[in-house]
């Protein structure tokens, strides 16, 4: 009875001082806050030489730096959503973030004729003078085929494929105007006439070429990323170990906010309408803030390196609210509830991808910085873009 008692005193002594060694243990730990699930460990990224540095230095990407950011939006936050839970982020690799939306003229760029986007449209009505005048013209002469002159200029029948034909046309007739008024002799355009005429057309092929690429499914733009990259690594004008692809959808909020804490990531954070962005600011309950104007522009806008027509934010990016919306890498889900999340990039599986920024047909509210949308991968609409990351694969 004696060995039994002290062996099992023994045993509960031995068991109360293993339970105060783990408990101590878990008081050096802390408290476990840091969530990242992925399925697959991620690759550790190597120091790029000086040459793949330079590749980088390019106009139409900015470098964002790894960092901590809140991501989501408070419930006082106007235009607040349930999904939208404030969560720390923790992104560990730099990333460069296109300047600006692909444009039809980079989509067109990569694609075989038959995939090439040229819809078509209604002339402005400057150029319609300028079309009604080249038909009279060309009437009177002998027909040559394809004639887009013969186009009827109140028709939506122009594309930019058309138009460029009739630069050719205006080049042709300048250089023999020139030519003429050299020799002295009478011509019925004069020289100044056709270049002021010239200098429109181009610049309206321009904006129409750097409108943003809509119409466009997840897939579709994936694929896209593909191209480019294939094409980049061929060129040797990337660094090897880096791709193209869609921001997920930590990397656009980080760089959309660029550094505020706002609803948006322009000005101070605190003003979001159609004075500073491509959304309708048509009504005074669409906006957030204060403006002197309400703006519905009602239509794209041109994007690009060369002209803008919004203001970029801090870090120089353009059009990340309203305009389109943009393709995300990731699957929609819920926010983790854990207090930190590191380079998180969604679930594995799901039905409907993440798009963001809001697009022209929207409000202020839906263009925040942490407002959240998702559809169908395959869905393709008149207000659906992306944008590019320069990266490391994810």
């Amino acid at each position: 009875m004696k060995r039994n008692t002290i062996r099992s005193i023994t045993l509960e002594i031995l068991l109360v001082l293993t339970l105060f060694q783990c408990s101590c243990s878990d008081e050096k730990a802390g408290p476990k806050t840091e969530f990242s699930y992925v399925p697959f460990p991620p690759k550790p990224v190597r120091e790029l030489t000086g040459e793949e540095k330079k590749l980088l230095e390019r106009d139409d990407f900015v470098k964002i730096e790894p960092g901590e950011f809140f991501m989501g939006s408070h419930d006082k936050e106007i235009g607040h959503q349930a999904n939208e839970t404030v969560h720390r982020v923790r992104i560990t690799k730099p990333y460069y973030m296109g300047v600006s939306e692909v444009t039809i003229d980079q989509w067109n760029m990569l694609q075989p004729e038959a995939l090439k986007r040229d819809e078509k449209f209604f002339l402005p009505d400057d150029l319609k003078e300028l079309i009604i005048r080249l038909k009279k013209e060309s009437e009177s002469k002998v027909k040559i085929q394809p004639n887009p002159l013969a186009l009827n200029p109140n028709d939506p029948v122009y594309t930019v494929k058309v138009l460029e034909q009739v630069v050719l046309t205006l080049r042709n007739k300048l250089e023999k105007n020139q030519e003429a008024k050299k020799k002295k002799q009478s011509v019925l355009w004069a020289p100044v006439s056709i270049q002021g005429f010239l200098k429109k057309l181009e610049n309206f092929i321009r904006a129409r070429k750097f409108l943003p690429l809509t119409d466009v499914s997840y897939p579709q733009a994936k694929s896209f990323c593909w191209r480019r990259t294939e094409q980049a690594w061929q060129a040797k004008t990337i660094p090897k170990d880096m791709v193209f692809r869609l921001p997920t959808e930590a990397e656009w909020e980080h760089a959309c906010r660029a550094g505020l804490k706002g609803v948006c990531g322009l000005e101070e954070g605190d003003n979001l309408s159609g004075m500073n962005a491509n959304i309708n600011g048509g009504k005074k309950e669409f906006i957030i803030g204060e403006t002197p104007y309400l703006i519905n522009q009602k239509g794209l806008v041109s994007v690009g390196v060369s002209k803008t027509k919004y203001p970029a934010n801090a870090w120089g990016i353009h059009d990340m609210h309203g305009n389109v919306y943009e393709w995300c890498y990731d699957y929609y889900e819920a926010y983790p509830v854990d207090s930190l999340t590191i380079d998180p990039m969604g679930p594995v599986r799901g039905k409907e991808r993440v798009l963001r920024g809001g697009s022209f047909l929207s409000t202020a509210h839906g263009s925040r910085s942490a407002a959240r949308h998702s559809v169908e991968p395959s869905w393709r609409g008149s207000e659906i873009g992306f944008r590019l990351v320069l990266g490391y694969p994810l």
